[in-house]
């Protein structure tokens, strides 16, 4: 058995066959105060369960409902034989669970409930940004509640690498147990991730996750980032640069993926971290590669010389929230990209050979039926770039989420129906849950027909069926209601 005074837990579900960094990186910040830390990833060894029922896992996790719930002893049953493992493993002080998004809550909450079963003495801290997303106006009521209902002992709403030091040394401090957190203004000196404890051979993906800034320069209307960090903060090309270069040389893997909501936010830090990196990969033969969401910019804000370097840089995939077809709905969405700089960089991506991943986002509230056209239209049109495009992520539908923009501008008009996807907006009454699994629907064949890889389409398409089952069936999903702040009003059926 291992002591330690900190065991640092990510939990189910986020789907990732990639390292999740939190636990690396807190686990060099407490060592680098002389605690002791371990890691464990219970995300990804739940990913790799053989478990027969691992579909309804998946969605009960998710979701915390269940369309059967004779079966959510099995989820029971699977997190209490996952925590006894566990701790015949290792003996903490503390255990720190990474609650990743809201779809990690329900097993966080079993998890915690069992570790005070078998042992009440491990104090327990709930720390992520899923602590806030399911709550109006990412409020602390979830954790808040789980805190007094004894399930846990702390939480920390963010920035967690100066708040859990406060937390071991003083038992106090902002964001601890609270929401009067203080955004780090400069993350340049933050240690680098220590993945000592993981198995990173096992991982299906031989790649780091790395982070280069925290929050937005975009305020995207379904999107609650900017609520959650009030600035968008990153640091220099140099230091990104460093980083990829010593973690290479140290674990020998040259694949790194960015965990920023965009990389090329600010473009004098992202200018700066190409330049670094194309000229250390003339220098090298284990060249470093990249990967991470991007913004869509025209030539005017990214220049063909930007693209060249990019290429040289060992840019692998550009992860874009394209979203729509429809200039008039990107618009709504605040994208900030028109139709011609969409064209501009699929031609230079084209041009200089660097793949890209298509994010969209089907189903939003003012998109008409001519909108729903023309994005199939841009398919059509972006087949001659099929060799640079190498996945379109269509997801499910458009959940709104309280804290959005969207659930803010349009919640007089906005019809819940007991669940963040099944909602109707008033003035375009027609896309309804049921139009918006049509349209995704006919998204996909269309898009398998001219020749796309439509990723995790069949997982997708259960999910669909998951969900349109619990709408048939009048059962609560997730949130129901975006005008109060009672928790109650937020649980699950």
């Amino acid at each position: 058995m291992i002591n330690c005074d900190l065991l640092i837990v990510t939990v189910p579900f986020t789907d990732t066959n990639k390292p999740l960094q939190a636990p690396a990186i807190l686990k060099a910040v407490v060592e680098e105060h002389n605690f002791t830390a371990e890691t464990c990833d219970l995300n990804y060894e739940f990913l790799n369960d053989k478990h027969d029922e691992l579909d309804f896992l998946k969605q009960y996790f998710s979701f915390g409902t269940a369309n059967d719930h004779n079966k959510i002893i099995l989820a029971e049953d699977y997190v209490e034989e996952v925590t006894k493992k566990l701790l015949q493993n290792y003996n903490p002080t503390f255990i720190a669970v990474s609650v990743f998004t809201y779809q990690c809550q329900t097993f966080a909450m079993l998890f915690a409930q069992h570790i005070k079963k078998i042992n009440p003495q491990i104090k327990i801290i709930f720390g992520g940004q899923g602590l806030t997303t399911q709550g109006i106006q990412s409020n602390d009521a979830w954790p808040k509640e789980c805190k007094q209902m004894g399930l846990i002992d702390h939480y920390i709403i963010s920035e967690g690498e100066q708040a859990l030091i406060n937390l071991l040394k003083h038992g106090k401090g902002k964001g601890i147990d609270n929401i009067d957190w203080e955004q780090k203004t400069d993350i340049d000196n933050i240690p680098y991730p220590n993945y000592d404890n993981y198995k990173l051979n096992d991982y299906g993906s031989k790649t780091l996750m790395i982070t280069g800034s925290r929050g937005c320069v975009r305020k995207c209307t379904f999107c609650d980032i900017h609520k959650h960090w009030k600035r968008f903060v990153f640091r220099s090309g140099q230091s990104i640069a460093d980083e990829m270069i010593y973690q290479s040389n140290k674990y020998k893997i040259y694949e790194f993926n960015f965990t920023d909501s965009l990389v090329n936010g600010s473009m004098k830090a992202y200018r700066d971290f190409i330049s670094v990196v194309s000229a250390y990969n003339e220098s090298t033969d284990k060249k470093l590669t990249w990967s991470g969401q991007f913004i869509v910019r025209g030539l005017k804000a990214m220049t063909e010389s930007d693209w060249v370097m990019t290429k040289k840089s060992g840019a692998k995939s550009l992860a874009l929230g394209i979203e729509s077809g429809s200039e008039k709905v990107r618009d709504h969405m605040k994208k900030q990209f028109s139709d011609k700089d969409l064209d501009e960089f699929m031609e230079q991506a084209h041009k200089n050979s660097v793949t890209v991943t298509l994010l969209m986002l089907l189903g939003y509230p003012t998109e008409k039926y001519e909108d729903f056209i023309q994005t199939l239209k841009m398919f059509m049109k972006y087949k001659k770039y099929q060799s640079v495009i190498n996945d379109v992520v269509l997801g499910t539908t458009l959940g709104i989420l309280p804290g959005t923009p969207l659930a803010e501008e349009l919640s007089e008009d906005i019809e819940m129906n007991d669940g963040e996807n099944f909602w109707v907006y008033k003035k375009n009454p027609s896309l309804d849950f049921r139009e918006r699994i049509k349209r995704r629907i006919i998204t996909g064949e269309e898009c398998i027909k001219m020749g796309y890889n439509v990723s995790g389409d069949q997982s997708n398409y259960k999910l669909l069926h998951y969900l349109w089952s619990i709408y048939k069936n009048k059962q609560k999903q997730t949130i129901v209601d975006l005008n109060t702040d009672s928790l109650n009003q937020q649980k699950y059926s």
